[in-house]
């Protein structure tokens, strides 16, 4: 049996494409009652988050049961339409991940596993075309799991019939990086592109 890696695993925000929650925030904050920023905070970033965010990223919760939520908690007064647009707004292409990961496509078959909701995708292909050239997605709203849990990543690797040591997996969370060890997928932590493009590298190169 092989151990040759033949797939890369890209996460989505983060690693394809920015992520910038502050920006969002900012936007999103004078449309809200500013005694409870701290609710909104814990929607629009990555730390100590509201636990609707894994509902809603476990394809659990409706983007519209999430804006009631919202609303509940921060006392927002906007529109429906604005607090999908300012989420989305948090995303921006990473140009250098994009095109080594563009690059690794004529060799391997490159996929995203990604946390995400059905807000972003399959948004995200047609305001990002660049990505286009991906093979296919795991994300965590149409698997009911999210990572970390190893959950998400044995039935990543079973949508597409790989089996861990096939893969070489890139995530800017350690926690995600270090569950996907556990299971035996080689995987590298994000840093800054050309630091992760060339541990990428050596990773490739070592199993080729």
């Amino acid at each position: 049996m092989s151990n040759i890696i033949s797939s890369v695993a890209f996460d989505l925000g983060g690693v394809l494409l920015h992520l910038d929650y502050a920006r969002a925030l900012r936007a999103i904050l004078p449309h809200c009652d500013q005694q409870r920023a701290v609710c909104s905070e814990k929607f629009f970033g990555l730390v100590a988050r509201d636990p609707s965010m894994a509902e809603y990223e476990r394809g659990q919760l409706a983007t519209r049961e999430l804006f009631n939520r919202f609303v509940t908690l921060t006392g927002y007064h906007g529109t429906f339409g604005f607090f999908c647009e300012t989420w989305r707004s948090t995303l921006s292409e990473n140009q250098p991940m994009l095109a080594f990961a563009r690059e690794l496509a004529r060799q391997y078959d490159v996929y995203l596993w990604s946390n995400a909701g059905k807000l972003h995708v399959p948004w995200i292909y047609e305001q990002f075309p660049a990505l286009q050239f991906i093979k296919g997605d795991a994300i965590s709203c149409y698997l009911d799991a999210v990572k970390p849990s190893r959950t998400y990543f044995e039935r990543a690797l079973a949508k597409f019939n790989l089996r861990p040591e096939q893969v070489l997996f890139v995530d800017d969370r350690p926690e995600n990086v270090e569950s996907a060890c556990e299971l035996g997928i080689s995987s590298v932590q994000y840093d800054t592109p050309a630091e992760t493009i060339a541990a990428m590298r050596a990773r490739l190169n070592s199993t080729a």
